[in-house]
C-alpha cells in the first residue's frame, strides 16, 4: 500500500528543483550544492486558507548545507512527523556517515502522504500501526487461494515478528547472510511493515544486528537506464554512503548490511547464466535487475542479508535455492487486530482526550466484526481498513477546519495508494504503451464491466461462471492470457471475495462472489462508465474509422490535390463522404456523453428509491451494520444510489488529476459534454417536489461533483429545502453549507427545514452559511437547548429577510428566551415566532411577549406547550391585545383556552400535538392534555349559552380523543414526527 521511495505530488513535503520526481532524497544533496532551490511546507489548513512555510537556499558549500539541512530537520520534524527527535538534539555536527544515514531514513520514512493527513494531520507511523500476523510459510501452500481465507488455515502456524526475521538460528551458513522473501496479497500490507521496520532501526528498537539498512524501491531501480555499479546504485541514493567501507567487499563487513527491496513484482530479474552474467565485483556496471540479481546469487557481497516483498505472481522468479525462507504478511485475521487498527486511527481526533463518538464508532464496528459479516472478510486486508476509517471519518469527523473531502476522492485516492502507476506486466516486462497496460484500467475493463453489468442487473453477487465471462473471456494472445493470470493471481481476489457462508444462490446453491465492499462495485460501474468503455457497437466502430481517417486525411488530401486534374469531378463525392465521417464520430461522441447524463439523472430519481435512506446513511450502514432487529430472511437486490453520485464526483478535476496519474483519462470537453446535458436533467428533476432523503441525495451529488455554476444553477430552481427527519452527520451538514455557500448573495429560499435531524449545538456551528438563505427556518424537535440558541442567533445576524422562525421542542429554557428576546430586533421582518414545548417559565414567557409586541412585525409567538401557569396564561392573554398607538395584536398562543373563551386557534394547537403525540415525551404531552381539558371544563361551567357549551365540549371531546390514542399506542412503540 505504501510505495516509499518516491513521494509523490501531493506529499506533505514539496520538493521544487529542476528534474525528475524521483529519488528526492538523494539527489536534493547533488543539485544543492549547484542551484539554490524552495522547500515548502504544507502544514494542516482550512480549506481555501493553507499556511505554508518556505524555507530558501541559496547556492552554498558542502559544509555551510549540512548546517542548513540539520536545523530544517529539526524544526519541520517536531511539527509533522511526531517522530523520536533524540537525533535532533545535539549542538555538534554529526560526521558519522552512518548516523546521518539513519537521520534522513527517519525523516524520509517519517513522510505520510496527503492521505493520511485527513485523519487529523498529528499522526506518526508510531501511533498508528498495527502489526499485521506474518507467517513463516511457502507459497506452494496458497496457490488458488484467496486473501480473504478462512481463519482455520492460518491459526495452527505461529506468528512471527519482524525481528525474527533474521534470526541466527535459522541462518545454517554462518558465513552467508539470509535471503528472505516477503509475499502477500494487493493490500496486506507489505510495504507498511517495511516503513515500520525502517522507522524501527533506525530508532535502535530492532534488527540491532544490521549496522546500516538500505531500502529500494524495485520501481525506481527498473526505470533506470544506464548500468551501474552497486556502489555508485548507493551513493546515488544516499550520498552520504558514496565511501562507506561496508560495500567495499573487503573482509566480511557487508554481514553487518542488509538489502531491502520493495516490490519486486515490478522489476524484470533473470537468473539465468547465460542471460545475467556473473559479478563480484561492487565497482562493476551492471543493469539495475543484474545488480539485485547477483546479491540474490551471493556472489556479489554474499555475506549482506536481503529482505525482498513481492506478490504472489512474482514469487517464482527468484528460484528457491536463492530464498533461505518465504514470509507470508497475511493482514489482518482476527477482530481484534482490525479493533486495534480502528483504534489507533479514530479514536486520537482530540490530543487532549479520546472522542466519545469515536469510542461510540469502534464499539459498533467491532460488533459488526464479531458477526463475521462482510465487512470483517474485507477488513482481512489493512487497506479495506484504512477505507472504512478514512470513510467513517468522513462522515463523522468532518468540521469546519476540515479541507474539502469527498467519499469519491476518498474512493480514488484507495486507488492511488494501492495501484499508483502501476502497469500490468508479465515477467517484470513493461510494454512501450504503458497506457494501454495500466493496471488501474485493465480492473476498470474487467472488474468494472462486471461492477457495471451486476448495476444494471440489479445484482450484487455473481457465479464463478459470470466472473469467467467478463474477467478476461476474450482474451486471444498469449501475452493478455499471461497478462490475465497474473491479474487474477494479484488483484482480483482485491475487489471479489466469496459471500459467506449463510449466503448462497437461492436458485442453484453454489457459491457466490461479492465486492468486498459494497460501495466498490458502485464505483468501478462509475469509473467505467464515465471512461466511456460501456460503448455501443456503433460508438466502437465510428471510433475506429474516424481514427483511422484522421491519420490518413493529410495524405487523402494531398492525393486528391494531384489527381483533381485528371479525375472527373463526381468522383471527389466518395472522398468528401470521408473526410466527414470525422464529424459524424464527434455528434455519435457528443450523444454518448449525453446519454451518461440521462444514466446518472434516471439513477438520481428512481421512484422506487424514493423511500430509502438517504446514500449517506446507506454508505454507514454497510460499515456499522443494522443495530436492532435484523431481517428474517437476506435479501439479493438493493439501491445503487451511490452510482450516480460517484459519476458526478468522478468528473472533478482533482479526481480526474489522480486518475490520469493512475492511467484512466477523462477528457476536459467529456466533462463539460456531460455537464450541459446533466444541468437540464437536474434543474428537470429538482423542480419537483422530492422526499427529504432524495433531496439529501441531491445535495450529496452537488457537493460531489464540486462546480459551483453548476450548483448555484441547480438551486435557482429550488425553493424549499425540506430535510425533516434526515439523520444530520457532521458531514451531512458540511454538504448543505458548502452547496448553499456556492448561491449569490440575492439568493433566498422560501423555507429551510431541518425538524427531527438530530442537530446538537456542534452541529449549528457548521450549519452557519446555511442559515443566510431562507425566510422560513424549522428546527423543530432537536436538542439545542441554551447553547445552541446562542450559536443559532449569532448565526442569524447575517439573514436580514427571515420571516419565520419555528423552534418547536428544542429543549429552550428561560435564558434562551431571554437571548431571543435581546435579539428579536435584528430581524425586522420576522413575523412569526414557534417556541411551543419547551422549557419557558411566566416571566420569561412575559419578557419574550413584550419584545414581539415593540417588534414592528411580529404577529404571532406559539408558547403552548411549555411550563406556564394559570396565572402565566392569563397574563400572556392580556399582554397580546392591541396596542394603544398602534392597534396591532400580537396573537399569543399558549393554550387552547383564553380565559374563559376557547382559543380561536385551538384548532392548530391541537393538530400540531396530534401529529407529534408519539414521537414527543408521552408522558408531557400526557400532561398537558389533561391540563387543557381541565381548562376546557372549567371553561365550560362559566357559561350558560347551549351553544357554547356544546362547543366546548367538542373540543374536549378531540382532547379526550388524543388521550385515548396514547394511552393505546403505548406499549406499541414510537413513531416519527411531522411537522
Amino acid at each position: 500500500m505504501w510505495r516509499f521511495g518516491r513521494p509523490s505530488g501531493t506529499e506533505v513535503l514539496r520538493w521544487r528543483y529542476q528534474g525528475s520526481p524521483r529519488d528526492v532524497c538523494c539527489k536534493l544533496h547533488t543539485r544543492s550544492l549547484k542551484k539554490g532551490f524552495t522547500l515548502s511546507l504544507r502544514t494542516d489548513g482550512i480549506c481555501s486558507s493553507i499556511n505554508r512555510h518556505y524555507f530558501s537556499f541559496p547556492a552554498q558549500s558542502a559544509s555551510s548545507y549540512r548546517n542548513t539541512w540539520r536545523e530544517l530537520r529539526t524544526s519541520m520534524c517536531y511539527s509533522i512527523s511526531g517522530f523520536n527527535p533524540r537525533f535532533f538534539c545535539t549542538h555538534e555536527p554529526v560526521t558519522d556517515p552512518i548516523e546521518i544515514h539513519r537521520q534522513k531514513l527517519t525523516l524520509w520514512f517519517s513522510h505520510l502522504p496527503q492521505e493520511e493527513r485527513q485523519f487529523g494531520g498529528y499522526f506518526s507511523p508510531e501511533t498508528m500501526h498495527v502489526q499485521p500476523l506474518i507467517l513463516e510459510r511457502h507459497p506452494d501452500e496458497d496457490r488458488g487461494l484467496s486473501p480473504f481465507k478462512q481463519k482455520t488455515s492460518i491459526s495452527t502456524c505461529p506468528s512471527l515478528t519482524v525481528e525474527q526475521l533474521f534470526d541466527a538460528k535459522n541462518n545454517r551458513n554462518k558465513i552467508r547472510g539470509l535471503n528472505v522473501l516477503l509475499y502477500g496479497a494487493v493490500g496486506t500490507g507489505k510495504s507498511t511493515v517495511v516503513r515500520k521496520l525502517v522507522l524501527d532501526w533506525c530508532d535502535g528498537s530492532v534488527l540491532s544486528q544490521f549496522k546500516l539498512v538500505l531500502p529500494f524501491s524495485c520501481e525506481d531501480l527498473s526505470h533506470l537506464s544506464k548500468p551501474t555499479s552497486l556502489r555508485d546504485l548507493v551513493g546515488r541514493k544516499y550520498m552520504h554512503l558514496r565511501k562507506t567501507s561496508y560495500l567495499s567487499g573487503d573482509h566480511d563487513k557487508a554481514k553487518d548490511v542488509l538489502f531491502i527491496f520493495n516490490g519486486m513484482e515490478k522489476m524484470k530479474l533473470d537468473f539465468r547464466i547465460g542471460s545475467t552474467e556473473l559479478c563480484s565485483d561492487p565497482n562493476e556496471p551492471l543493469p539495475s535487475g543484474a545488480v539485485v540479481v547477483n546479491l540474490m546469487r551471493k556472489y556479489l557481497l554474499p555475506e549482506a542479508s536481503i529482505l525482498v516483498t513481492t506478490r504472489l505472481s512474482a514469487v517464482d522468479r527468484v528460484p528457491k535455492k536463492y530464498i533461505n525462507r518465504y514470509i507470508q504478511i497475511c493482514g489482518f485475521n482476527d477482530p481484534e487486530r482490525q479493533r486495534a487498527y480502528f483504534t489507533s486511527r479514530l479514536l486520537q481526533q482530540n490530543e487532549d482526550k479520546p472522542d466519545k463518538a469515536a469510542e461510540t464508532l469502534i464499539e459498533m464496528l467491532y460488533l459488526n466484526l464479531q458477526r463475521e459479516s462482510q465487512l470483517a472478510t474485507a477488513c482481512f486486508l489493512p487497506s479495506y481498513c484504512w477505507l472504512t476509517c478514512a470513510t467513517l471519518h468522513l462522515l463523522h469527523f468532518t468540521d469546519t477546519k476540515s479541507p474539502i473531502r469527498t467519499l469519491t476522492g476518498i474512493y480514488t485516492s484507495f486507488m492511488r495508494l494501492n495501484f499508483g502507476g502501476e502497469v500490468i506486466t508479465v515477467d517484470g516486462n513493461i510494454s512501450s504503451q504503458e497506457q494501454q497496460n495500466s493496471l488501474m484500467l485493465y480492473v476498470v475493463r474487467t472488474v468494472g464491466k462486471l461492477a457495471f453489468d451486476g448495476i444494471t442487473n440489479k445484482r450484487t453477487s455473481f457465479s464463478a461462471e459470470e466472473l469467467e465471462q467478463w474477467v478476461g473471456g476474450k482474451t486471444k494472445t498469449d501475452e493478455e492470457l499471461q497478462q490475465l493470470a497474473v491479474f487474477r493471481t494479484d488483484v482480483l481476489d482485491f475487489f471479489l471475495v466469496p459471500r459467506d457462508y449463510r449466503g448462497t444462490d437461492p436458485e442453484s446453491g453454489g457459491r457466490r462472489y461479492v465486492f468486498a465492499v459494497p460501495a466498490m462495485q458502485e464505483y468501478l460501474a462509475a469509473l467505467y462508465v464515465v471512461l466511456g468503455e460501456n460503448k455501443s457497437v456503433l460508438e466502437k466502430l465510428t471510433k475506429e474509422v474516424s481514427e483511422a481517417l484522421g491519420q490518413a486525411s493529410e495524405d487523402i488530401t494531398s492525393l486528391l490535390s494531384i489527381l483533381s486534374k485528371i479525375i472527373p469531378f463526381r468522383i471527389f463525392a466518395i472522398f468528401n463522404l470521408l473526410k466527414l465521417f470525422p464529424k459524424l464520430f464527434e455528434r455519435v461522441s457528443s450523444h454518448s456523453k449525453g446519454r451518461i447524463a440521462n444514466t446518472m439523472a434516471a439513477e438520481m430519481f428512481r421512484s422506487e428509491d424514493s423511500f430509502n435512506e438517504d446514500v449517506l446513511d446507506q454508505v454507514e450502514q454497510s460499515l456499522l451494520g443494522v443495530h436492532g432487529p435484523q431481517p428474517q430472511e437476506e435479501t439479493y437486490t438493493r439501491a445503487f444510489e451511490l452510482y450516480p453520485i460517484f459519476m458526478g464526483g468522478l468528473l472533478h478535476y482533482g479526481n480526474r488529476r489522480v486518475l490520469d496519474q493512475l492511467g484512466c483519462s477523462i477528457k476536459s470537453h467529456t466533462v463539460s459534454q456531460i455537464t450541459r446535458a446533466l444541468r437540464k436533467h437536474l434543474i428537470k428533476e429538482s423542480q419537483k417536489k422530492q422526499p427529504p432523503e432524495e433531496l439529501m441525495d441531491l445535495l450529496v451529488l452537488l457537493y460531489e461533483f464540486q462546480n459551483p455554476r453548476l450548483t448555484a444553477e441547480v438551486l435557482q430552481s429550488i425553493k424549499t429545502i425540506n430535510l425533516s427527519t434526515v439523520r444530520m452527520t457532521p458531514h451531512k451538514c458540511f454538504v448543505l453549507s458548502m452547496v448553499l455557500s456556492c448561491t449569490s448573495s440575492s439568493f433566498h429560499l422560501n423555507e429551510l427545514n431541518l425538524s427531527s435531524c438530530h442537530i446538537t449545538p456542534e452541529l449549528l456551528q457548521m450549519l452557519w452559511p446555511a442559515f443566510h438563505h431562507t425566510s422560513n427556518l424549522k428546527l423543530c424537535d432537536n436538542y439545542l437547548m441554551d447553547t445552541g440558541i446562542s450559536h443559532l442567533l449569532e448565526a442569524l445576524s447575517g439573514n436580514h429577510s427571515l420571516q419565520r422562525l419555528s423552534l418547536m421542542h428544542t429543549g429552550l429554557g428561560d435564558q434562551s428566551a431571554h437571548l431571543l428576546a435581546e435579539k428579536l430586533g435584528q430581524h425586522e421582518m420576522l413575523q412569526e415566532l414557534n417556541v411551543a414545548f419547551n422549557n419557558i417559565g411566566d416571566s420569561a414567557a412575559l419578557t419574550l411577549v413584550d419584545a414581539c409586541r415593540e417588534h414592528p412585525s411580529i404577529h404571532t409567538v406559539h408558547l403552548y406547550l411549555n411550563q406556564l401557569t394559570d396565572v402565566g396564561k392569563q397574563s400572556l392573554y392580556v399582554r397580546g391585545g392591541p396596542r394603544v398607538k398602534e392597534g396591532r395584536r400580537v396573537k399569543v398562543l399558549a393554550s387552547v383556552t383564553e380565559g374563559s373563551d376557547i382559543s380561536e386557534d385551538w384548532h392548530p394547537i391541537l393538530s400540531v400535538i396530534g401529529k407529534n403525540s408519539l414521537s414527543w415525551d408521552r408522558g408531557r404531552v400526557r400532561e398537558q392534555l389533561l391540563v387543557f381539558l381541565k381548562d376546557l371544563e372549567w371553561g365550560r361551567k362559566q357559561h350558560q349559552s347551549f351553544w357554547k357549551k356544546m362547543h366546548f365540549r367538542r373540543v374536549e371531546s378531540v382532547v379526550r380523543q388524543m388521550l385515548r390514542l396514547l394511552e393505546k399506542s403505548s406499549d406499541t412503540g414510537t413513531g416519527t414526527g411531522t411537522k
